[in-house]
């Protein structure tokens, strides 16, 4: 078993259903026994499985199937590098990183790296920024090229509209410490774009958010009682269009 159910195996009735069936039998769970190649190794011997089937003990140690002796360092280095060759998606990456637990002291030590949005800043926290910009300079269109060519709506006063629809659960994450705008700086900041200023304009007690980016000025238009929300509206809007 695996998870919050998790045990110790047990090699004597494992053994017993080896010998009992004539199909090839795999091992599947045994969360808290493996943590080593060795230790799939003595479970083979013990009992006489055909194999071993395991997740969470390669979330914590990448190089479990070497038969070389590999630090788990060493092995994410790899990946992430494989990563950066075939531009593997954001989404992707910050998944996959959540779950070799093995490369974090703590749950919030994942998180300061996960929360990135930006996959540059996500690589640096493993040394490998000048790998990334290495690889990537080559690439195609900058951020800042794509940037100017995306599709925008633009209002009679040269504001640029955006719309997004925003749910209660949305609109929770604007109290949280990471906000839309604490992301939104961040990636502006560390793709070359100078610091955004925002604002907002009161009419009959309703707030309209505004964004200012380089020469561009974004308007988020709706129903906001108070600065804060408007302001982290216009943030989340844009990068819900722009990213």
């Amino acid at each position: 078993s695996s998870g919050i159910n998790a045990e110790y195996g047990d090699y004597g009735i494992v053994g017993r259903i080896k010998k009992a069936l004539s199909i090839p039998v795999f091992l599947n769970g045994a969360s808290l026994d493996i943590k080593e190649r060795s230790d799939m190794e003595r479970w083979i011997k013990e009992t006489g499985v055909d194999g071993i089937m395991i997740a969470r003990a390669a979330w914590h140690n990448p190089a479990i199937f070497s038969k070389d002796s590999v630090p788990a360092s060493q092995a994410a280095e790899t990946f992430l590098k494989r990563c950066i060759d075939y531009e593997c998606p954001l989404n992707i990456l910050k998944y996959t990183i959540g779950k070799l637990q093995g490369l974090f002291t703590s749950t919030d030590g994942c998180l300061q790296v996960t929360r990135h949005i930006e996959p540059r800043l996500i690589y640096k926290h493993f040394g490998l920024a000048d790998y990334y910009d290495k690889v990537t300079e080559g690439r195609g269109s900058s951020v800042q090229d794509e940037f100017q060519k995306s599709k925008r709506q633009k209002l009679g006063d040269g504001h640029i509209l955006l719309t997004e629809q925003l749910t209660p659960t949305i609109l929770q994450t604007f109290r949280s410490t990471v906000a839309p705008r604490q992301i939104l700086n961040q990636w502006l900041i560390a793709n070359g774009f100078s610091e955004p200023s925002y604002w907002t304009v009161e009419t009959n007690k309703i707030f309209t958010g505004y964004l200012r980016i380089d020469n561009d000025t974004f308007v988020m238009e709706g129903d906001f009682k108070n600065k804060r929300t408007a302001i982290q509206a216009v943030a989340y809007a844009y990068c819900m269009k722009n990213h």
